[in-house]
């Protein structure tokens, strides 16, 4: 009896030690995030969100210290307001104007009537002045303008209309010439995760939240001067016989595409190019055959088709980019959550029952007595072994998330933040991965077998002991 109960002790310590492991803790967020997907983000946003004191802390000392980095956090994940959020960028722009770009970030956080305040709009002009190269900017303006009209900006089945926007095509017309495509995720990413690394604010939900509320341009703004530019303008320039300006057309809504193909760091960046290019290679290609530029459009055909397959494979559209691997982890552990959590309570219920009879009425032991003290002496072992499975499954996946965390060197690709740091069903396109499916019913049918043999087999034997 003394050995069991040296076991069963020594095995409760053990589970009780994985607690204190912060890893092993934060695989309970797994679970919990899919309940808040499948149900109410409300959990989600408060699990991520910075605590509000830290913040404030965070702007005290970034003014005393004129810490730039520290201000232009606050200010773009601080719940105070327009006003406030501009006056912290304000102020760790001056410090360091290296960090103007964090004025896209402020205005895409900014409400739909603040967006319109003349205060707030010189923030845009600013960025542009800063990276004059740069299309993000441009496409941010451009958006703005069209949701500035409340529904009231002339639709892409509205060409001549459109054409007729003349202030909004000036913007627009820079943003497909620019140089680059550069929507400061990977900038946003390197300051969040090195601020929360600094003040041990690092985990996954937290820095997940975050970059799935990085800013992105509107696909609808985009989409509506592409066709304006190859519907409209270089059709009409084909069919009045002036291809140079049809080609100067088609190509410029092209090379956007491209640029955000290549230097977006989301997936729907890069569908939101593919589209883009595709609507004007689909019009490049036979009037680059027809002026005899064969070759050329032979390139453009490869370059389309590559970019199709490369994308279809992140979207799960190749068979064999589709997987059951990460759905199957994020059940796995969510029956490890279970298991850890319903064996821990029936632990200290089964050890304050046996702790408090000893106590009251310690003379009257019966056979729930026994049965919880029999229950007391093993829960722990099967309490150990299932904290063992749930931090074994999780490990993988921490030791990713650390990796991305103090990484160094240039992020091009934010999306396996989503698929190696916390596996929960929902945090990745449903038609990238396959059906989990019942690994049991395979095996029940032999299980089943098995019975009926020893069952036939035990037959003589019974027979034998009855004699």
């Amino acid at each position: 009896m003394r050995k069991t109960r040296f076991m069963s002790l020594l095995f409760l310590v053990w589970s009780i030690a994985f607690f204190f492991v912060p890893d092993f803790r934060q695989a309970f967020q797994g679970p919990l995030m899919q309940l808040s997907l499948a149900h109410s983000s409300d959990w989600l946003e408060r699990a991520s969100k910075i605590p509000h004191p830290t913040l404030a802390e965070a702007v005290r000392t970034g003014e005393e210290r004129r810490d730039a980095r520290s201000l232009a956090f606050a200010a773009m994940h601080s719940p105070s307001g327009g006003q406030e959020c501009m006056r912290l960028a304000a102020e760790a722009v001056t410090i360091d104007p290296g960090l103007t770009w964090i004025y896209s970030k402020i205005f895409v956080n900014l409400g739909p009537d603040d967006r319109r305040n003349p205060n707030f709009t010189p923030m845009l002009k600013l960025l542009e002045a800063w990276d004059p190269d740069n299309a993000f900017p441009y496409l941010l303006e451009g958006g703005q303008m069209v949701d500035d009209r409340h529904g009231n900006f002339p639709p892409s089945s509205r060409l001549d209309d459109l054409a007729k926007e003349t202030e909004w095509r000036s913007v627009m017309e820079k943003a497909f010439a620019a140089a680059r495509y550069d929507s400061y995720k990977q900038r946003e990413f390197d300051l969040d995760r090195t601020w929360l690394r600094e003040h041990n604010l690092a985990k996954p939900e937290t820095l997940l939240f975050m970059v799935a509320a990085y800013p992105i341009p509107s696909f609808i703004n985009i989409r509506m001067y592409a066709d304006l530019l190859i519907r409209k303008l270089g059709k009409d320039a084909e069919t009045a016989g002036h291809t140079p300006e049809a080609l100067r057309a088609y190509w410029a809504a092209a090379h956007l595409g491209e640029r955000m193909q290549l230097d977006g760091s989301s997936l729907i960046e890069r569908l939101m190019g593919l589209a883009v290019e595709k609507d004007a290679h689909d019009q490049l290609i036979p009037l680059l055959r027809r002026t005899g530029q064969a070759d050329q459009a032979a390139s453009l055909e490869y370059t389309l088709q590559q970019s199709r397959e490369s994308l279809d494979a992140l979207r799960g559209k190749d068979p064999l980019a589709r997987s059951v691997n990460y759905n199957w982890t994020a059940l796995i552990m969510g029956i490890y959550v279970a298991w850890v959590a319903g064996l821990s309570l029936l632990t200290a219920l089964c050890m304050g029952y046996v702790n408090v009879k000893r106590w009251v009425r310690r003379e009257e032991t019966g056979r729930l007595y026994n049965f919880v003290t029999v229950a007391e002496n093993y829960l722990p072992v099967l309490l150990f072994f299932a904290c063992l499975g749930l931090y074994l499954t999780y490990y993988p996946y921490a030791q990713n998330f650390h990796q991305y965390v103090s990484a160094v060197g240039a992020t091009h690709d934010l999306e396996p933040l989503f698929h190696n740091t916390l596996p929960s069903i929902g945090l990745i396109p449903a038609n990238a991965t396959l059906p989990i499916g019942n690994p049991l019913m395979p095996y029940a049918w032999y299980a089943i077998a098995g019975i009926a043999i020893i069952a036939i087999v035990g037959i003589p034997f019974r027979r034998r002991a009855k004699r």
